[in-house]
C-alpha cells in the first residue's frame, strides 16, 4: 500500500521539513513540526508549504486528536503548512463557509442538524466529506454504583420523584445536571422540562471542569448526573451508566432541527462526519483527497485523546500513535500522493 517516492537530492528531505516548520502558524500553541515523519524512512515529500491548511480544534480531547493526527501527516507526508483554529463547533460553520477554515474533523449530526441543512444541504460553500469512522453517542449518564443501588435510576422515569438525590447548594431543591461547555450542543434543560423532571443544568465550564467533578463524586461514592459521551478515554477509568431517556421520535427530529425547545428524546447515535469548505478540493487536492480518505476508530483516537486529556503535548501523542499504526493511515496518504 505504501507508494515510494525520492527526490534527487536526500538532503531537500530536510530542508523541506524545517521549512514546513518554519512556516507553520499553529494558533493553538502546538510546538512546531520536528520532521519526524513515520513513513518507514521513505522521502519524496512534496512541496505544498505555501498553502495553509486550516483546521479546526474543537473544546474537546477527541476533536483535538483528530486534528493533531492530520496535521502532523498534512506537514510530514504531504509538505502542508498547517494551522490548527482552536474554535467553537458552532462558530466553525461561518468560518466554513468563507474559507476561514478549510475543515472541521468531527462534527456531530444531532447536535447540527440546523448546520447541516443551512450550510450543507443548501450548498452554502459547505461540503459533507464523509464519516469519521468514530461513532458517538451523547446522553446522560451516571456511576453506575448509583444503579447497583437503585436500578430504576437507569431510565428517565426512574429519576422522577428522586431529583433531589442530585440537588446541590447551587440548585436548592432541585437536581443538579452538570453540562460541560456551554458552546457544546446539548438540549438537556429542554429535555429535563419537556419531561417534567425537576433538574437545573449547571455548566462546569469545560470538559476537564466537568471530570473534576466526576473525579471528587466518584471518589466520594456519591450522586452524579451528568451530560457527556462516548467515545471518551473516561469510561476506561470509571464504570458509568448511559441513562435511559425516550426513543427518538419524528417530533424530536423536527424539533432538533427547528425548534429545540420542544426537544424531549434521547439523542441519537452520531456517526461523526467531517466538513469542509467547498473549495478545498481546488485549492489544496492533496490535502482535500487525505482528509476525505482519513477515517479511524474509536479505538484509535481514545489513546491519543487519553494523552491530550492527561496533559500530553498533542503532537506528540498523535506522532505516536502515527508511528504505531502506519496500516492505517497510508492509505490516507497515499490518497494525497496520488493527486500530488
Amino acid at each position: 500500500m505504501t507508494i515510494r517516492r525520492k527526490w534527487a537530492i536526500a538532503g531537500l528531505v530536510m530542508a523541506m521539513a524545517m521549512l514546513a516548520a518554519a512556516c507553520s502558524d499553529v494558533s493553538s500553541d502546538q510546538p512546531a513540526d520536528t520532521g519526524n515523519g513515520s513513513d518507514g524512512g521513505s522521502s519524496g515529500v512534496p512541496d505544498n508549504s505555501a498553502v495553509t491548511i486550516k483546521l479546526a480544534v474543537n473544546g474537546w480531547a477527541g476533536a483535538e486528536a483528530n486534528a493533531n493526527v492530520a496535521a502532523n501527516l498534512l506537514r510530514d507526508q504531504l509538505g502542508y503548512t498547517v494551522e490548527l483554529v482552536k474554535i467553537d463547533e458552532f462558530e466553525q460553520f461561518p468560518e466554513l463557509q468563507t474559507g476561514g477554515l478549510d475543515a472541521s474533523l468531527e462534527v456531530w449530526p444531532s447536535v447540527h442538524p440546523k448546520e447541516y441543512k443551512n450550510y450543507i444541504a443548501s450548498d452554502a460553500g459547505v461540503i459533507d466529506a464523509g464519516p469519521l469512522g468514530v461513532v458517538g453517542q451523547i446522553g446522560w449518564f451516571l456511576p453506575t454504583y448509583m444503579v447497583d443501588a437503585d436500578p430504576e435510576l437507569a431510565t428517565w422515569e426512574g429519576l422522577k420523584g428522586n431529583e433531589a438525590l442530585f440537588a446541590t447548594t447551587e440548585t436548592g431543591s432541585s437536581g443538579q445536571l452538570v453540562d460541560a461547555d456551554p458552546a457544546f450542543g446539548s438540549y438537556d434543560q429542554q429535555i429535563a422540562d419537556n419531561l417534567g423532571l425537576d433538574f437545573k443544568v449547571v455548566y462546569a465550564g469545560s470538559e476537564a471542569a466537568e471530570l473534576t467533578a466526576l473525579d471528587a463524586a466518584y471518589a466520594a461514592q456519591e450522586p452524579i448526573l451528568m451530560y457527556f459521551w462516548t467515545p471518551h478515554w473516561v469510561h476506561a477509568k470509571y464504570d458509568m451508566t448511559l441513562m435511559e431517556l425516550p426513543e427518538i421520535t419524528p417530533a424530536c427530529e423536527e424539533a432538533a432541527a427547528n425548534d429545540v425547545e420542544a426537544y424531549a428524546c434521547a439523542y441519537p447515535p452520531d456517526p461523526l462526519y467531517k466538513a469542509f469548505n467547498a473549495d478545498l478540493e481546488t485549492n489544496a487536492p492533496a490535502a482535500f483527497a487525505l482528509l476525505s480518505a482519513m477515517s479511524w476508530t474509536n479505538e484509535d483516537q481514545n489513546p491519543v485523546a487519553f494523552q491530550i486529556s492527561e496533559g500530553g503535548d498533542p503532537t506528540a501523542a498523535a506522532q505516536e500513535w502515527i508511528d504505531a499504526n502506519p496500516d492505517v493511515w497510508q492509505s490516507w496518504v497515499d490518497a494525497g500522493l496520488a493527486v500530488s
